[in-house]
């Protein structure tokens, strides 16, 4: 048996921009992961909303109207809580990088949730504060 040793100099030393960089990638990759999610269950609904319409075609106009609201407002209070658990859980996440002091991936991901807010915040602003038709 013969033992082999590690020429310390010969050996590439891993440098800490990279690592830099990967954590500040891992930390927006996390912080995004409610706002995919969301996007998902958004899309879900719709798509289910669109097929239980075909499906009632033939009774009317009420009862599409009805199946089509329950089944908005139920996918979309579905998506909200898939949403909030989400966030919880990266929150939790972002907690714990920071007790261990992985504070600039903790940034990163706060930085991207800040952003996943305003991108669900600013539409819905605009909807609100814009008229939806000019006054004459």
């Amino acid at each position: 048996m013969s033992t082999h040793s590690i020429n310390e100099t010969s050996v590439p030393a891993q440098e800490p921009s990279s690592q830099l960089r990967g954590s500040v990638k891992r930390g927006v990759w996390t912080g995004l992961i409610p706002l995919a999610l969301l996007a998902v269950f958004v899309a879900i609904a719709l798509v289910t909303t669109a097929i239980a319409r075909q499906l009632v075609a033939d009774s009317g106009f009420a009862v599409q109207g009805q199946v089509a609201l329950i089944n908005l407002a139920a996918g979309l209070i579905l998506a909200i809580a898939v949403f909030a658990v989400a966030v919880w859980r990266v929150l939790r996440r972002v907690a714990l990088w920071q007790q261990i002091g992985e504070s600039v991936q903790a940034k990163a991901t706060l930085w991207t949730l800040t952003a996943t807010a305003l991108i669900i915040v600013v539409p819905v602003l605009l909807a609100v504060l814009l008229p939806q038709s000019p006054a004459p």
